[in-house]
């Protein structure tokens, strides 16, 4: 039994480093001793972890950083690296909270951050189909996403998140178009909460009612992002 296990990791552990070093060379188009080691060091942190604590990455948002499906976990995959990292560091430092993500968090150093971020910023995974949204719930998402709704003081969400909600990858905003529609709902929930916190996110997450937070993440589940973000 050990010896399938052993072996099933050393598959996906090539399977893996296969991917990140054809990403990153893609990206980089000339080869780089500092990059190869920074690839082979997040893909040994995402096939098994660290022993500082932090579990594998794969356990729940996959090689790839499409996650499940479910909307528990959120994408990864094409994620601005600088908001991975922040948020790594956020959940380490407990600016952040997260009973999960914390631990794992803590048991990463600086280098391991950066490595982990840019290995799953550089992935594109295949989307998986999202459920279907009743017209009115629909529109109403689109309006408060593209448009806002000056009578609770909301601007557009796209001010900041970018057409379709494909994100800043400069700045470090973080996309939503093609996130998963409960990810983004709970997401809401917890700056409402103040598990996390954000001056931009004050505001829409206070100020929002259920429905329309339903409906504006629905919105964004179903929205593409352009290639590259």
């Amino acid at each position: 039994m050990m010896k399938i296990h052993s072996t099933v990791r050393i598959f996906l552990l090539v399977v893996a480093g296969i991917i990140v070093a054809s990403c990153v060379a893609a990206q980089s188009g000339t080869p780089n001793k500092s990059i190869s080691n920074k690839s082979q060091l997040a893909v040994q942190i995402v096939a098994q972890g660290t022993t500082r604590g932090a579990v594998a990455c794969t356990r729940c948002h996959g090689f790839d950083g499409a996650s499940d499906g479910s909307g528990a976990f959120p994408r990864l995959d094409g994620q601005s690296p600088q908001y991975l990292a922040e948020q790594l560091r956020h959940f380490a430092s407990g600016h952040r909270q997260n009973a999960l993500m914390q631990p794992i968090a803590k048991g990463l150093n600086d280098d391991e951050i950066d490595a982990v971020a840019q290995y799953y910023a550089s992935l594109h995974a295949v989307s998986f189909p999202s459920h279907s949204v009743p017209e009115q719930l629909r529109d109403r998402g689109k309006q408060v996403a593209e448009v806002g709704d000056l009578s609770v003081r909301v601007q557009a969400c796209e001010s900041c998140h970018g057409p379709n909600g494909e994100g800043e990858l400069i700045s470090g905003v973080p996309y939503l178009g093609g996130q998963y529609s409960h990810y983004i709902s709970v997401q809401i929930q917890m700056f409402r909460q103040g598990y996390r916190k954000s001056q931009q996110m004050f505001v829409p997450a206070h100020n929002l009612n259920e429905q329309d937070i339903i409906a504006v993440a629905d919105y964004f589940e179903q929205a593409s992002r352009a290639a590259g973000k």
